[in-house]
């Protein structure tokens, strides 16, 4: 049987690649990269459960099949782009996207399952995603006006084929008439997609089934029924593609391929930039209405250790909950949207703000930097419950919160009290 080699994404800015990889290194994981995609590893050693590292509590890796890493390479929206991601739990491509578009962009993640939402939600935070927004509808009826996105990813629920090796009996649980109804819904979709689409705008309908009805059908459907076309996509390095398949060259359809990959199929679709029976759109701005929120004051920020220049945009209090708001979000979505911005802390009655444990943000607070296999010891002791004394002299008899560190990387904030360090979630 051919060992696995699992893949993971680091999730970080290129410039603190290098010290995540010390970071999974100094716990003994050892790994590769994989040309189709830089950002992503494939693992070579696994001294202990990859979900039980450092660098994964912190959110600077995100563990993912690689085939499913394929929809937004396929996408590509340039830095700064606006991304719709319709069907986006767990969050894994969302927070591809959002680092392929980096903190300039804006990444909307809609999810319509209340259970999977809180999933998705947790995840982006996790992994301080700040320029990403979420909200809760019917895929097939958003809430969004007219042909304003230029780029939108489409991975609708189906059948799972792709996953057998994950799930032996996914194909009969999935057979015959009882994927009629996923073909309808996935219809519907690519119709919403299409009428959110901007003329000139890419689409990529992708799935983790091998049904010819939800792959090359569908495809077919949004080429004939809504006058999409179809940008044939040169083969990803690394991966072996089914080619011709109903005719179709240009798509990636993959097999699952034990201890490598799961089964997928990706189409990259764009909207004819001349098209008569084409909806208006447009940007739209703040409703002159009062909002549901207040802007936390920059100078609030800054007490609270948080340099504001550092966030893609305020953060608003929606009562006691603070949340980041991308600069971008009030031109693209409208006030008949319910949407939240990445999780960022509370707001107590008496208006002191408190982030976010997790939130690797800078601020004028001490820094506290641990080194070395020592230092990733201390901080595997300090998750697991365990005071730490803190390594700086000067923040000896220091109390508050402190930022922690491991060899410069940015990794949270703890609390600071009398020179010791102690790590709570809340």
């Amino acid at each position: 049987m051919t060992p696995s080699r699992r893949a993971f994404r680091l999730v970080c800015a290129p410039s603190e690649e290098h010290s995540v990889e010390a970071l999974l290194r100094a716990q003994g994981y050892e790994f590769e990269p994989d040309a189709f995609f830089p950002a992503t590893r494939r693992l070579l050693a696994e001294p202990r459960p990859l979900g039980s590292s450092l660098a994964a509590f912190f959110g600077l890796i995100y563990i993912q099949d690689r085939s499913s890493m394929l929809p937004p390479v396929a996408l590509r929206p340039p830095r700064g782009a606006a991304v719709l991601d319709m069907c986006a739990s767990p969050g894994s491509k969302t927070g591809q996207l959002a680092g392929m578009t980096g903190p300039e962009g804006l990444v909307l993640g809609n999810e319509p399952s209340p259970s999977r939402l809180a999933t998705l939600r947790r995840n982006l935070h996790a992994m301080n995603l700040s320029w990403t927004a979420s909200c809760c509808c019917g895929g097939e009826a958003l809430p969004l006006p007219d042909a304003v996105w230029d780029h939108i990813q489409l991975d609708p629920p189906c059948s799972g084929w792709g996953t057998v090796e994950r799930n032996p009996n996914v194909r009969n649980i999935w057979k015959d008439d009882k994927i009629a109804p996923l073909i309808r819904l996935q219809r519907a979709l690519l119709r919403e997609a299409c009428r959110l689409l901007r003329p000139g705008g890419a689409l990529v309908y992708s799935t983790c089934t091998t049904n010819d009805g939800e792959n090359e059908e569908q495809l077919r459907y949004a080429l004939d029924e809504l006058g999409l076309e179809q940008e044939k996509l040169a083969p990803p390095a690394g991966f072996e593609l089914e080619e011709g398949r109903m005719g179709f060259d240009g798509v990636w359809r993959l097999e699952p391929k034990s201890g490598d990959n799961q089964g997928f199929f990706v189409a990259r679709l764009r909207k004819p930039l001349a098209r008569e029976d084409a909806p208006g759109g447009g940007r739209f701005p703040l409703p002159e209405e009062t909002p549901r929120f207040d802007i936390v004051p920059s100078a609030r920020l800054e007490e609270a250790g948080i340099d504001p220049d550092a966030l893609p945009g305020p953060v608003g209090a929606f009562g006691g909950s603070l949340h980041v708001l991308p600069r971008q979000a009030p031109e693209l979505l409208p006030s008949t949207l319910r949407w939240q911005g990445m999780y960022f802390g509370k707001r107590a009655r008496n208006g002191e703000i408190r982030p976010a444990p997790r939130l690797r943000v800078p601020g004028p607070l001490p820094r506290v930097d641990f080194e070395g296999a020592q230092g990733v010891e201390k901080l595997a002791g300090l998750l697991q419950g365990r005071t730490v004394e803190a390594p700086a002299p000067e923040s000896t008899g220091a109390s508050g919160m402190a930022l922690l560190s491991w060899n410069g990387l940015s990794l949270c904030r703890a609390t600071l009290k009398k020179g010791r360090l102690i790590w709570s979630e809340r």
